[in-house]
C-alpha cells in the first residue's frame, strides 16, 4: 500500500480539499481547447487533421507520463511528481496559441499531456489511499471536482467570445491558476512520501501484475472510455457549429452542457448511493452512455441534441471512478502501477483516436466522426460486461 500522507484525519482532510481544487483545475484545463475549437481553427486556418495531430500531442505526453508516474511515484514521492507535473501543465496552456506554427503548438500540448499525466496519476493514487475499501464516494466527489472546472472553463470561454474577447485570455488565465497551485503544492508539508511494498518492486511482480486480466479488462473499459469522453469534449462545440449550424458561444456552452450531467451524475452518485456494487454501477453506466449518444447523434433537432448529449454525460459520470475505486479494492499492492496503467491505456486512446475520428471526418462528415465515437462507446460495454463476468466467476 502506498501512504502519501500522515496517518492523522487532519492530514487527510487536508488531502482532500487540496485533492479536490487541484482536480476541478485539470477538468478546466482539459475542456479548454475544446470549448475553443471552432475559434481556434478559424484563426489558424487549420483543417480537422491539424486539430486531431493537436489533440493526438496531448495525448502521447499524458499517456507517456502516465506511465512514467506510476512506476516513479514510489520513489519520488507525491510532493514532487505533483510539482514536476504542475509546472509542465501550467508551461503547455499557458503558451498554446502564442505562435502560429502548428509544429510549435503541438511541441507545446505535448509538454501539457506531460504535465496532466502526472497530476492525474498522483490523484488517483492519493485518493484511493484514503478512500474506504470498497467504497467510490470520495473518488466521485474529487472527480465531480473535474466536471466543475470542466463546466467553468467553456461557459468562461463562451462568455469571453460573447464579448469579442481573444480566446487567448482562457489560456492565460489556466496558466496563471498553475502558478498559485503550484505555490500551494510547495507549501503542502503534509503530502508525505511514497512508499510501497517491495512485493510489487521486481520486474517479475509487474509483469505478473500487468498480465491480470482483471487490470486488462479494466484497462480496456477506460482505453474505450476516455477516448470516446474527451473526444467527444473536443469536438462538440465544433460539431453544434458545424452540423445544427449554431454560434461558436452557444458551441462552447454546450461542451458545458455535457459535463453538467457528468457532474450531476457523480454528485447524485456520491451523496444518494451508499452500496459497494461498483461492476453493476460500470455496466449500468456504460450501456446508458451508449444508449444516450447514439441519440444525441441521430437528433436532428439541436435542442434534442444537447438534451441527449447532457444524458450521455450522465452515463459516463461513473465509469472513471469506479475502474479506480475497483483497483483501490482488489490491488492492494502495486497500487501505483496499476493506476499508472490504467491511466495509460486511456492516454493512448485518446493519442491513436483523434487521428480516427479526424480523417473519418475530413472524408465523410462529423456525423460519422462522432458514430466513430459511439462505436468506441459499445466497445466499452462490451469490456464492462466482461469484467462483470469475471467477477461472477470468481464468486
Amino acid at each position: 500500500m502506498i501512504a502519501l500522507f500522515r496517518s492523522s484525519r487532519t492530514g487527510e482532510n487536508q488531502a482532500f480539499v487540496y485533492l479536490f481544487v487541484n482536480f476541478l483545475l485539470f477538468g478546466g484545463i482539459a475542456t479548454t481547447v475544446g470549448a475553443t475549437l471552432p475559434l481556434v481553427i478559424r484563426e489558424f486556418g487549420w483543417n480537422y487533421l491539424a486539430a486531431g495531430w493537436i489533440f493526438a500531442g496531448s495525448a502521447a505526453g499524458f499517456f507517456v507520463s502516465t506511465f512514467v508516474t506510476g512506476m516513479i511515484l514510489p520513489s519520488w514521492g507525491g510532493r514532487n511528481v505533483m510539482l514536476v507535473g504542475l509546472i509542465l501543465q501550467g508551461l503547455g496552456i499557458g503558451l498554446f496559441g502564442c505562435f502560429d506554427s502548428l509544429a510549435a503548438n503541438l511541441i507545446i500540448f505535448i509538454v501539457l499531456g506531460l504535465g496532466q499525466g502526472a497530476v492525474e496519476v498522483t490523484t488517483n493514487v492519493s485518493v484511493v489511499n484514503i478512500e474506504a475499501p470498497g467504497k467510490s464516494r470520495l473518488m466521485n466527489l474529487v472527480h465531480s471536482a473535474f466536471t466543475v472546472g470542466a463546466m467553468i472553463a467553456p461557459f468562461l470561454a463562451g462568455f469571453l467570445v460573447w464579448w469579442d474577447v481573444s480566446w487567448r485570455v482562457v489560456y492565460i488565465v489556466m496558466g496563471f491558476l498553475c502558478l498559485c497551485m503550484l505555490a500551494w503544492t510547495w507549501q503542502a508539508r503534509w503530502l508525505h512520501e511514497a512508499s510501497e511494498s517491495s512485493s510489487v518492486s521486481n520486474e517479475a511482480n509487474k509483469r505478473k501484475l500487468f498480465c491480470d486480466p482483471l487490470l486488462l479488462l479494466l484497462s480496456g473499459t477506460i482505453f474505450f472510455y476516455v477516448g470516446a469522453e474527451i473526444g467527444i469534449s473536443n469536438w462538440i462545440a465544433e460539431y453544434f457549429v458545424e452540423i445544427h449550424q449554431s454560434s461558436a458561444s452557444f458551441g462552447a456552452l454546450m461542451v458545458s452542457v455535457l459535463w453538467f450531467g457528468v457532474f450531476l451524475g457523480r454528485i447524485g452518485i456520491s451523496v444518494g448511493y451508499r452500496g459497494n456494487q461498483l461492476v453493476k454501477l460500470l455496466v449500468i453506466c456504460s450501456l446508458a452512455s451508449f444508449l444516450f449518444l447514439g441519440l444525441a447523434v441521430w437528433s436532428v433537432s439541436i435542442w434534442w441534441a444537447g438534451l441527449f448529449f447532457f444524458l450521455t454525460g450522465m452515463g459516463f459520470s461513473i465509469i472513471y471512478p469506479c475502474v479506480m475505486s475497483i483497483i483501490g479494492l482488489k490491488f492492494k499492492k502495486g497500487q501505483s502501477a496499476a493506476i499508472g496503467l490504467v491511466s495509460t491505456s486511456g492516454g493512448v486512446g485518446v493519442c491513436i483516436f483523434p487521428f480516427v475520428m479526424s480523417a473519418v471526418s475530413e472524408q465523410s462528415g462529423l456525423i460519422t466522426g462522432f458514430l466513430f465515437y459511439w462505436m468506441l462507446t459499445a466497445l466499452m460495454c462490451i469490456c464492462a460486461c466482461l469484467v462483470i463476468m469475471l467477477f461472477k466467476r470468481e464468486v
